[in-house]
């Protein structure tokens, strides 16, 4: 579908003060616009964006990431003082196929960026690529009931992490574990630092037990990782204090959803499998021989004791 296929709009150069966001087109987490702001400044503003009129204010819902470059640009150093965009006289009914359609060829998107996307828009399987869209029901499964404020915050512990040298990402694999195996937005960016600083797996961390991991490496964080994170000390001494106590105690502190819900040994031991199935299949099948010897142990214990 070109553009001609849709409702009238008009060619505008607009003042850039009247220009915004709409902040229901976002597609991305945190927008990274240093390559476009080189770009502008030297040749200007080449493609126009998408918006229509909202009362006395123009909503960019296509070119955000141009947009907000110009507005950098005016900011700081005065010009260009309009930004370029077919203008609709209101927003189209179809302008979440011309958010796809802009953005449908795009790979660079961030694991946090392919979260919020799964998490907010119905269409993400037509801008993701095959491989990623595999996961979406796993996404949505795990962020079913966490706040997207969570995914923002997880953002900023990334855009500080490059700010201080390490130009990582939160991949997928990285951001499960972390939204599944986690309770806490705390632990989650304490996590967040091993991946983003050190460098350590997801595999390496399951494999390694999520607690005795962090109770080990703990004394590894220097001040500067913790800025990053955007934690205390205090903060992580009580997440270690946790992953220390006695098991009666830590279940006093994390409450598990119901009676019926397995042992947390168990769901850690099946939800591994998950991390590691790009393993071959005679370690697979030894792992799943092992928690079977498991099963068979806990049923016989339960006869002799009578329970």
């Amino acid at each position: 579908m070109c553009i001609s296929d849709r409702k009238p709009f008009e060619y505008k150069e607009l003042p850039i003060e009247s220009v915004e966001v709409d902040e229901e087109a976002k597609l991305r987490v945190f927008y990274d616009v240093s390559d476009l702001i080189e770009s502008i400044r030297e040749v200007g503003q080449l493609m126009p964006g998408y918006a229509y009129k909202d009362k006395n204010k123009y909503k960019v819902f296509v070119g955000i990431r141009r947009l907000l470059a110009v507005k950098y640009l005016y900011e700081h150093e005065g010009t260009p003082a309009v930004f370029k965009a077919y203008v609709f006289e209101k927003k189209p009914e179809n302008f979440y196929e011309m958010i796809r359609e802009e953005n449908a060829k795009r790979s660079d998107f961030t694991g946090l960026d392919k979260v919020y996307i799964i998490m907010k828009y119905s269409f993400a399987n037509k801008i993701l690529s095959a491989r990623d869209v595999r996961l979406i029901p796993s996404i949505k499964a795990v962020m079913r009931d966490v706040p997207i404020q969570e995914v923002y915050e997880l953002a900023l512990v990334e855009q500080r992490a490059k700010a201080h040298g390490f130009n990582n990402h939160l991949s997928l694999e990285e951001l499960l574990f972390l939204f599944r195996d986690l309770h806490s937005l705390e632990e989650r960016k304490l996590f967040a630092i091993f991946f983003l600083v050190y460098r350590l797996s997801v595999k390496h961390v399951v494999s390694y037990g999520v607690k005795m991991f962090a109770i080990s490496k703990v004394e590894l964080l220097t001040d500067e990782d913790l800025q990053i994170a955007g934690l205390s000390r205090e903060d992580v001494n009580k997440i270690i204090a946790m992953y220390q106590a006695p098991p009666y105690q830590a279940e006093i502190i994390q409450e598990p959803e119901s009676e019926e819900e397995q042992p947390e040994e168990h769901s850690r031991e099946i939800e591994t499998f998950e991390y590691t199935h790009e393993e071959n299949e005679g370690a697979r099948e030894t792992n799943e021989n092992k928690l079977i010897v498991n099963m068979d142990h806990d049923v016989q214990y339960e006869i002799i004791n009578g329970q």
